[in-house]
């Protein structure tokens, strides 16, 4: 059984209730144990009270049931002994009971004795003189009876089970809610489910607005991307057919000039419109596809067009991987390398391995790296860091990769290990 963390609404609950049913069986306890000392007293009293009146030379209440008690006598304090606490409830309901019977009782104190502690009580005889005459009775030893005490478990232990039920019923739709929200990923349509059993009308309200807000933008993602996309589409026309005008232009030396620049900035703006394309796509494929993340990486390394001196690539023979799309793959590691050789410096290093139940791709490079402050922000769409300013580039590859990585369950971390910039990325190998 899982054990819920400390801080945590069931843990938080669960203490609260048994706390409560703890401090009411306290209560209850201290009652029950302060009554039953008194009662015992009371009796007690009532025992010896014969006893006590002869022993002062008071004539006895009840004559005959001072038969078998034996006082212990002295006229000084015992000594060795310590002082009774007086204000306990079982020593005035004793003081009360003896009061009841004509005793005065003017001190009291205990000591040890052969067979156990003993109370001796000092009163006034008679004859106006003042004596310790010592009673020992195991009934007055204040102690908490076997029966009350497993009584007392008993309940606190029923309470605690009332409390673990009730509260892991109460908090179980929230941890539900919690698992369906998690297991949502982005670009994912929202499926259909059935209500959470045993949801409250509140859980339940909340459940239904999630979906609603989810579906919500689920429908503006998928307008923004069909925009994007359309748009980004109808540029690449007018593009191939300004690079096509440019390439019939007179060939001499003073239209080259003129010519390479139209040809440069349209290739530049084609690369750009497919970064748009690559952003659409990897919140729009499907992840129901088998494919080789060893091959994808050495098929976008290869793709890079950088030497083996400016790029090292480590990857095993093959790593197959399900629920993920091969194109994506590729795209996540050439953003991964576009961005090292950019703004980082070379050499630059791929490597690619797996680890139980995961697949990790890392890519290092030896320039100074992201800084730490800007690594959230820069995986957003469209963002720069300080020192990508005057680099050509749309803000797209950490956000592409983010994006892929979040839909494929991963995670997307940023090192420095020996003196290097390490950006690392772990997938999950589903079985």
């Amino acid at each position: 059984m899982k054990l819920p963390r400390p801080d945590s609404l069931f843990a938080r609950l669960l203490l609260l209730q048994v706390g409560v049913a703890v401090a009411l069986i306290v209560v209850l306890g201290l009652f029950v144990y302060i009554e039953r000392n008194a009662a015992i007293a009371r009796l007690v009293g009532e025992r010896w009270a014969p006893a006590l009146q002869r022993a002062a030379g008071l004539p006895p209440t009840d004559a005959g049931s001072q038969a078998g008690r034996t006082l212990l006598r002295s006229d000084e304090r015992p000594a060795g002994s310590w002082r009774a606490p007086l204000a306990a409830p079982r020593m005035v309901a004793l003081d009360d009971e003896l009061t009841r019977h004509g005793l005065n009782v003017r001190d009291a104190v205990v000591s040890r004795g052969s067979s156990g502690p003993v109370l001796w009580l000092q009163l006034r005889r008679a004859d106006g003189t003042l004596g310790w005459f010592g009673i020992a009775d195991i009934a007055l030893l204040p102690r908490l009876p076997g029966r009350l005490a497993l009584a007392l478990l008993i309940i606190a232990s029923v309470l605690a089970a009332l409390s673990w039920y009730f509260t892991r019923r109460l908090t179980r739709p929230l941890e539900a809610l919690r698992e369906r929200m998690q297991s949502q990923r982005p670009g994912e349509p929202v499926p259909s489910r059935e209500a959470i059993s045993g949801a409250t009308p509140e859980i339940a309200a909340i459940e239904t607005a999630y979906d609603e807000l989810l579906q919500r933008f689920e429908r503006h993602e998928r307008e923004r991307a069909l925009l994007l996309a359309g748009v980004s589409h109808d540029l690449r026309s007018p593009l191939a057919r300004i690079r096509m005008a440019a390439g019939l232009l007179r060939d001499d030396a003073a239209d080259a000039r003129w010519r390479e620049a139209i040809v440069r900035n349209t290739e530049e703006a084609d690369r750009l419109i497919g970064s748009f394309l690559d952003h659409v796509r990897a919140g729009e494929l499907s992840l129901d596809q088998h494919a080789d993340l060893a091959a994808a990486a050495r098929a976008a390394a290869a793709a890079s067009g950088h030497a083996a001196d400016e790029l090292q690539v480590d990857t095993p023979a093959a790593l197959p991987l399900s629920r993920t799309h091969p194109l994506l793959l590729e795209r996540l590691v050439a953003n991964l390398l576009d961005n090292a050789f950019k703004h980082g410096r070379a050499p630059v290093r791929l490597a690619v391995r797996a680890e139980p139940g995961r697949a990790i791709v890392e890519v290092s490079d030896a320039g100074a790296g992201v800084p730490e402050a800007q690594r959230e922000s820069l995986q957003q769409a469209f963002a720069r860091g300080d020192a990508a300013r005057g680099t050509p580039g749309t803000g797209l590859g950490l956000a592409i990769v983010s994006r892929v990585v979040l839909r494929m369950g991963g995670t997307l971390a940023f090192e420095r290990v020996d003196g290097r910039h390490v950006v690392r990325v772990v997938l999950p190998l589903h079985p």
